[in-house]
């Protein structure tokens, strides 16, 4: 039998700074059935997308689905640039884990939990995820 690699998807956040000093940020989506990050309009968009894409590969990989192998990994990260970017992943197991790295560490490390992966992701590029008025 082939032993399959897992593939994870990821939310990537990049925090772009112009002339003036004004920020704004974009969100990724790493997709591994096309292999490429999809640019999302939210935080909160880029979380659903991430768990619907963490259920299905989850899916594949407890039926040994035999397409699994078409899947891809997010990239490497290259070389540093001027934006800052920090980006999580989820193992999509039975037992999810959590992996964060930014344009600082390269490779990629454990985080304890979804919530702390969030966290050190949004801490890392300055991004405060707005409060929500729903009661």
């Amino acid at each position: 039998m082939e032993k399959r690699g897992l593939t994870r998807p990821s939310l990537k956040i990049t925090r772009h700074t112009d002339q003036q000093g004004a920020v704004r940020f974009t969100f990724e989506v790493w997709n591994p059935f096309p292999g490429a990050y999809q640019s999302v309009d939210s935080v909160e968009d880029g979380l659903t997308r991430m768990a619907e894409l963490a259920h299905l590969v989850a899916l594949m990989w407890l039926r040994r689905h035999p397409k699994q192998t078409l899947l891809t990994d997010a990239p490497d990260a290259g070389p540093a640039g001027q934006d800052r970017w920090a980006e999580f992943r989820v193992n999509a197991t039975a037992c999810r884990s959590y992996d964060t790295r930014y344009d600082g560490q390269m490779a990629w490390a454990r985080a304890t939990g979804m919530v702390q992966a969030a966290a050190t992701t949004f801490a890392h590029v300055g991004y405060l995820r707005p409060v929500s008025t729903r009661s």
